[in-house]
């Protein structure tokens, strides 16, 4: 492959950029520009710590990754980015970047000295960093995106201390997104360290905020480390604020719990993991995540909202009841030493308990506020649409327009469009602003997008029932295919955080079905009397199609929140991902 612009990676090289592209040699000072006989650098990706990284081209392989030159040469940097290299080569997960046996080599150099160059070739990771993220959302995320950041992350730190390894530089910074799947990656393990069987000094690396008091000190570190840090970058991402600004200067705890409002779980979980005493924080992963309630799978999915009463009730009596167990686990002399297994189970059993009882809160209410405004925004535009269908003559004049258009668009397609698809449009748009307003099922609200859907799928599902048509008698399924499109558009536009397919079809299927179950415990085939356009529509027409929009949205809010809070999270817990 032929590249127009080439980049020298030495790093005493004064004109390094742009070399070109049919040179084999640095015109300046005659380093190879193909690397290792392979790697081709195209342009620099940015300076960290004691190196630099470039954007390479393998030509062997005919892949991009990245190449990340050290630029230091005390032993101590050589020490530190040798020792990366191997923990990367020893590692296969999803969340490390991959580094091949063959990813690190020397490259040998003569300008202006002669010397070798310690080279890390690695998996280019398409994505951002969370520090990128916080850029553009300096407001912080919600409790469920954060929560699914945190176990995906925990994953990653269950296999490097598995392996033995800690991080040591978790951060928002350090912590990427693959844009493809959502998969979190942690990178930069320049500061990682192997637990050996010599347990001395650490080396005296840390990143200012994030990194424990022991760390900065310079003293012993263990697993607890990555923890501290993971929940310091917790902090930070649920505010949208760096940590150390909620640092007491006086007992140096972080007061954050003041700027954001989470769930008790999380809460305890975080203030666990940010302790300032290592043996204070969980010693491992599984503890970290007991401490979250043994519902992590769930509690990616829950959403932060403004609290209610009855969740602000829940979240006092909670932090009241963390406290009592912390005190027993924690007691002195011998009432300490005979309660604290006590002390330890009740705690245990208490924040299960509440940690149930909450998501199990959440979901009801926020299942509910779905229900509420997507029935009342149901209403809403089903009653602006009937006004205009059979109040006026928009609905006529927009049906001969529509009819006209569609033959000249298909010569020979005789279609004709029912005024009373204007209802529908208008139905459709008022059901998904309300259930966008709700907020619900931690959607992005995205009011727009979600609107344009709603008008699309209960348009497109008008014309299913338009073909059979509209004011005679109308089988069951004619109505239960109407809903499933309906449903399943509105879906798709609510800007649901992950799983959008799934919960399209399952909640299209669940409203279809629910709908057919009704329709047949009456009659088949059925008729709504609004559907006809009459001459003097009365009022019974007027709130039979309040009704049925209104109950259409209610229930695809029910199965929405059915696929969201039970389904997928059953269905993580049994593994799928």
């Amino acid at each position: 492959m032929q590249f127009t612009e080439l980049h020298c990676i030495n790093p005493d090289c004064s004109r390094p950029f742009p070399q070109s592209g049919g040179n084999q040699f640095c015109q300046n000072c005659g380093t190879p520009l193909c690397v290792a006989r392979r790697y081709w650098a195209l342009q620099k990706l940015g300076t960290g710590g004691f190196a630099i990284a470039y954007l390479a081209h393998d030509s062997r392989d005919d892949r991009q990754c990245v190449l990340k030159v050290l630029t230091e040469t005390q032993p101590k940097a050589v020490e530190l980015f040798e020792q990366e290299a191997r923990v990367l080569m020893n590692l296969r997960h999803p969340g490390v970047p991959r580094v091949e046996a063959d990813g690190y080599f020397l490259l040998h150099l003569n300008f202006p000295q002669a010397r070798s160059l310690p080279c890390l070739v690695m998996e280019k990771i398409e994505g951002e960093t969370l520090q990128h993220l916080l850029d553009r959302h300096p407001q912080g995320f919600n409790e469920s995106q954060v929560v699914d950041w945190l176990n995906q992350t925990l994953d990653i730190l269950e296999e490097l201390h598995r392996h033995r390894i800690i991080h040591r530089d978790l951060k928002p910074a350090n912590l990427m997104v693959r844009v493809t799947s959502g998969q979190v990656v942690a990178i930069d393990f320049g500061g990682a360290k192997h637990l050996g069987a010599v347990q001395g000094s650490s080396t005296r690396l840390f990143s200012p905020g994030y990194s424990p008091p022991e760390q900065i000190a310079g003293g012993s570190v263990g697993p607890t480390a990555d923890f501290y840090a993971l929940g310091r970058t917790c902090v930070h991402l649920l505010t949208g604020k760096p940590p150390g600004e909620f640092d007491d200067p006086m007992t140096l705890e972080c007061r954050w719990r003041a700027a954001v409002a989470v769930s008790p779980m999380l809460g305890a979980a975080i203030d666990r993991a940010i302790a300032g005493r290592p043996e204070e924080r969980p010693a491992d992963v599984a503890e970290f995540r007991a401490i979250l309630g043994n519902l992590s799978a769930i509690q990616t999915l829950v959403r932060q909202r403004k609290p209610s009463l009855g969740a602000i009730a829940w979240t006092q009596t909670a932090i009241a009841l963390q406290v009592v167990g912390t005190a027993l686990k924690r007691g002195g002399g011998a009432i300490a030493r005979v309660t604290r297994f006590a002390g330890g189970a009740i705690a245990a059993v208490v924040q299960t308990s509440l940690s149930v009882l909450g998501w199990s809160w959440r979901a009801c209410w926020d299942t509910l506020m779905g229900m509420l405004m997507g029935g009342l925004g149901a209403s809403i535009g089903a009653s602006v649409g009937f006004g205009l269908t059979y109040g006026s003559g928009v609905g006529l004049r927009l049906s001969d327009r529509l009819s006209t258009a569609i033959a000249q668009w298909f010569p020979g397609t005789e279609v004709a469009i029912d005024p009373v698809v204007l209802l529908f449009a208008f139905a459709g748009l008022g059901t998904a602003l309300g259930l966008t307003e709700a907020g619900s099922f931690g959607q992005h609200r995205r009011f727009i997008i979600a609107g344009a859907m709603g008008i699309f799928g209960y348009s497109c599902g008008a014309l299913t029932l338009n073909r059979s048509g509209l004011g005679e008698a109308i089988a069951v399924p004619e109505f239960v295919i109407f809903s499933a499109i309906a449903i399943a558009s509105i879906a798709l536009g609510l800007g649901l955080p992950r799983y959008q397919l799934f919960h399209a079809t399952t909640s299209a299927i669940g409203t279809a079905t629910l709908l057919m179950v009704g329709l047949y415990a009456f009659s088949a085939p059925v008729w709504f009397p609004f559907l006809a356009l009459t001459s003097a529509p009365g009022w019974p027409e007027f709130w039979e199609s309040l009704v049925f929009f209104s109950l259409l949205g209610i229930l695809g809010s029910f199965c929405l929140g059915v696929s969201y809070y039970l389904l997928v999270p059953l269905l993580r817990l049994l593994g799928w991902r």
